[in-house]
């Protein structure tokens, strides 16, 4: 049996006895069954880590049942197989520390549902503004998947918003973390990423359009010689 801590995007191996924090998510891996244990008091970006983490292991060993739970949860199968103690406490979060960076092409997805039934997506400029609560929304940062779900949502918006993510998956060379966030229910962290996000973008269109200009004054100035 081996003990993971997931801790952002990686898998600290643990050594016994136990102490799982109830902010954070720890897997347990054994012959035929990956159990992935929830504290009770994790965010949703620890949540889904704790599932890419548990994905993760499992493609390279394909026999190995997932299994999620909760703490207070816990059946008296993963009882039987480890010892545990519970403490208050967590980990920086995945989302607090998120590295963006100007070269990699993030796009934000909106997904409605128009009069006729339709389902439309179409991308927009990515602001927190803008995100609807009778829409669903999928943030593309390439690694890292996030699937916005507002309160008021259609559930043809929101099977096209997970469709979209898995398409998405299946297209990366490596494996991404999804997060599905309700909306009232983001994590700490979650608004401040979308902003640093739109800054990001204004600055490349800004470059973009610097390019631009200085490619028409160049453009002139040759037509001028000849």
């Amino acid at each position: 049996m081996q003990v993971y801590h997931v801790i952002k995007k990686e898998l600290k191996e643990l050594k016994s006895p136990y102490t799982f924090l109830d902010g954070d998510v720890y897997v347990v891996e054994t012959d035929n069954i990956l159990w992935v244990w929830i504290g009770k008091r994790s965010y949703a970006d620890d949540k889904a880590v704790g599932a890419w983490a548990a994905k993760v292991i499992e493609e390279k060993n394909k026999k190995l049942e997932i299994k999620t739970i909760m703490q207070g949860d816990e059946p008296p199968e993963f009882l039987d197989i480890i010892e545990f103690e519970v403490k208050r406490g967590d980990t920086p979060g995945f989302l607090k520390h998120i590295d963006i960076k100007v070269k990699k092409d993030f796009r934000l997805l909106h997904i409605e549902q128009n009069e006729k039934g339709e389902v439309i997506t179409k991308e927009i400029p990515i602001e927190y503004k803008l995100f609807e609560s009778d829409d669903a929304f999928v943030l593309d940062f390439y690694n890292e998947i996030y699937i916005w779900i507002g309160k008021d949502c259609q559930v043809k918006e929101k099977y096209e918003a997970g469709k979209i993510a898995r398409k998405l998956e299946v297209e990366r060379k490596r494996t991404p973390i999804v997060y599905v966030i309700e909306e009232g229910d983001e994590p700490e962290g979650f608004r401040d990423m979308i902003t640093k996000m739109a800054w990001r973008d204004a600055a490349l269109e800004l470059r973009n359009d610097d390019k631009k200009e200085d490619s028409s004054k160049r453009k002139k100035w040759w037509q001028f010689w000849k």
